[in-house]
């Protein structure tokens, strides 16, 4: 008879052994001793500083230092360096143990466009273990301020040049050309041929009209003379200074009001301006108006201000001038305006197509992975909530949609809260139907490091206005981090129940408030950057589903509506955001700054691009690509192009076509600029028999006749 006689012991080195002993009872001499060693505690890793906004500058230093726990024999990590277009620059030592910082030194010239560097840590002892650090060595570009101007003739006004993110030690050269060629002193003289970054030189308006009013003043860097910008100058023989003399309002949905835009009036006379009227004039002026704070007699010096705000009442080009009249022997000055009308979609037959759909699904995801969902509060102990006047801290809901794992059934989400959901129905005055969607609620996260998109909804919306975007994303190895800006979204759900709602009104009753756009687009601002934060600790925070999964060196930031709007501007504030995804939204002229990180902007039925669209195309430095959806409206960009099927506005595509083409556009921006590669997936789109969209890459133009 044979038996199996089993001993367990632990080893002195702290490895499970068995002695296996096999042998004919009463004959116990044959005996196999086969050690099966413990599995070793998993080793993590976390590099400090992490993705904070670190501008590390040509040939600057910046040190990182990586942490481990359960790195039991101490053999910590190698370090690697990592970026879109090398030279990326270096570190040293190249292996370092827990706690010992390497040293960072950025390239020595300025890179073409914003260089984003990964500085990664890889375990020697588990190389599955690893974190990152991420940093920014900024492209040399050069702005001017203000970007054009009305000048009387004999007056002055200063013009500052700066070249982002660098010292002062960057000098430039001040020019001033007519049709290309030198112009100066016939055209006007500068108080400095050559300044310091950041430090303004005066112009002089020549002392009698020249054959040309238009002056081109020229920024060069003496750096890297292929660095520069201008400032266009209009000279007049008046004593009446404007700046700026245009306004371009870009295209604005029908009957909502604009932020307001402002010129300053300046009197340059040593006399007393006396002020007539302040008029709007021309085929649309009904769709302008303006209020100022100019008497009917400006003293010699002084200023006052106009401003304008659009609200169009018809979906085509708008414009119109401000007419001022005056005793200015050039009176009356005009101030051009200019805008578009966006049509809002049929709202009784969208309620009509609701109200008749029981069910509806969101569009198949086209990725291989499953896709999980998660929703987060978070609380901004930092700052009070500025729409309230009680003290209160700023509170928010985030909604995440990223690559999931599913170690147990998949638990269906919900589309959105009941609660919201039976508010938006009161709203909409519908019984709104039921949606089925593609994720798994609280879905563990898939292995890796993932990408991020961090999404900021349209103008009084909610955070699951565009699952079809989302859930896409997600299956494509993407974490989407969506936030429902508190008091602004139409209504959200936090988790203790409470329903919060709209000060700002809702976009289903057409009651938002224009008057507030500035000031929802600064808290958004802020409430992005606070998210950020929070990611960093999410990704930091042991036990966590997402620690250490979250690939904070890149991330993008995209937004539809004023979320797009709101895209740009974040880009511009926060250099964590690598990239952004302007999704129809539109940027005022006087916040437009040159950027050289990647930009895809998504338009909805823009054959014809208004000034400020096309300054802010200018404005693009690097990486950039304009699609216009042809026949499109508004509201196609979010998942009404689904949930109202056949009355949203497609164009010729077609609802289906127009849901693959918007979400191919967006993932292979987000795969060339992200990922630095360039991949096709395949999507659930018809074949192409329907028009396809207007693309316009880097180097061409949208601004072109159509």
């Amino acid at each position: 008879m044979r038996s199996l006689n089993t001993v367990i012991r632990i080893s002195g080195a702290g490895l499970l052994s068995a002695v296996v002993t096999v042998g004919l009872l009463g004959c116990g001499h044959n005996s196999v001793t086969t050690p099966i060693q413990e599995t070793p505690p998993q080793i993590t890793v976390a590099v400090s500083p992490g993705s904070a906004n670190i501008v590390v500058l040509p040939g600057g230093t910046q040190q990182f230092t990586a942490t481990l726990t359960n790195d039991l024999t101490n053999k910590g990590v190698t370090w690697i360096v990592s970026c879109d277009t090398p030279p990326c620059g270096s570190v040293s030592p190249t292996s370092t143990t827990s706690g010992v910082p390497t040293m960072y030194t950025a390239p020595a010239n300025a890179p073409p466009t914003d260089l984003y560097v990964t500085i990664g840590a890889i375990s020697v002892a588990q190389n599955s273990a690893s974190a990152s650090g991420g940093l920014m060595v900024p492209a040399f570009t050069v702005s001017v301020t203000p970007v054009d101007a009305l000048i009387p003739v004999g007056s002055t006004q200063q013009f500052t040049a700066s070249v982002p993110n660098y010292p002062q030690d960057r000098p430039l050269n001040w020019t001033l050309t007519q049709n290309g060629a030198a112009c100066s002193p016939t055209c006007g003289s500068l108080s400095a041929s050559s300044t310091q970054n950041g430090t303004p030189t005066t112009y002089s308006a020549p002392s009698t009209m020249p054959t040309s009013p238009s002056v081109v003043l020229s920024a060069t860097s003496i750096t890297d003379g292929s660095k520069a910008a201008a400032a266009a100058i209009t000279l007049s023989s008046g004593i009446v200074q404007l700046g700026p003399n245009s306004m371009d309002f870009g295209h604005v949905l029908l009957n909502v009001s604009t932020s307001p835009q402002s010129t300053t009036l300046t009197n340059t006379a040593t006399g007393a301006l006396r002020i007539t009227s302040i008029t709007i004039t021309g085929a649309n002026a009904g769709d302008f108006a303006q209020t100022n704070t100019c008497p009917s007699s400006l003293d010699a010096g002084m200023s006052c201000t106009i401003s304008v705000i659009f609200t169009p009442t018809n979906a085509e080009d708008r414009s119109a001038s401000v007419s001022i009249a005056d005793d200015s022997s050039d009176s009356p000055q005009q101030v051009s305006l200019s805008g578009a009308g966006k049509e809002m979609p049929n709202m009784a037959a969208v309620r009509s197509a609701l109200a008749g759909t029981g069910r509806v699904a969101v569009p198949i995801p086209t990725g291989p992975a499953t896709v999980g969902t998660r929703i987060l509060p978070l609380i901004d102990s930092t700052r009070e909530d500025p729409f309230l006047a009680n003290g209160a801290r700023r509170e928010l809901l985030v909604r995440f949609w990223y690559p999931a794992v599913l170690t147990e059934a998949c638990k269906q989400a919900p589309y959105t809260s009941p609660k919201v959901w039976s508010y938006l129905s009161q709203l909409a005055g519908v019984h709104l139907p039921e949606v089925t969607t593609n994720s798994c609620m609280d879905a563990d996260m898939a292995d890796g490091s993932h990408p991020i998109v961090v999404f900021t909804h349209g103008y009084t919306g909610t955070f699951t206005d565009y699952t079809y975007l989302f859930e896409d994303l997600a299956s494509r190895g993407y974490v989407v981090t969506s936030l429902a800006h508190t008091y602004e979204t139409t209504a959200v759900e936090f988790p203790d129940g409470r329903l919060v709602k709209s000060k700002l009104g809702s976009y289903l009753k057409n009651s938002r408030r224009g008057d507030d756009l500035a000031f929802a687009g600064s808290v958004r601002i802020e409430d992005l950057k606070f998210v950020l934060n929070e990611l960093e600790h999410l990704n930091a925070k042991t036990g966590d589903r997402f620690a250490g999964k979250l690939d904070l060196s890149r991330v993008a930031i995209a937004g539809h509506s004023l979320g797009g709007t709101t895209a740009f501007l974040a880009l511009d504030q926060d250099a964590r955001f690598r990239a952004a995804i302007v999704l129809d939204g539109y940027v005022p002229v006087a916040l437009i700054h040159p950027t050289p990180a990647p930009v895809l902007i998504l338009g909805a039925s823009q054959e014809k691009q208004s000034p400020g669209r096309c300054r802010l195309w200018d404005s693009l430095r690097g990486p950039r690509t304009f699609v216009n959806l042809r026949g499109a409206e508004h509201l196609t960009l979010s998942d009404a192009i689904w949930l109202a099927k056949g009355v949203i506005k497609t164009g010729p595509m077609g609802p289906e076509k127009t849901v693959a083409v918007i979400r191919e556009q967006i993932a292979g921006f987000m795969e060339a600029n992200l990922r630095e590669q360039s991949l096709t997936f395949s999507t659930t789109a018809p074949p192409s028999d329907h028009a396809d969209p207007s693309v316009v890459m880097e180097g061409e133009s949208p601004c072109r006749e159509p």
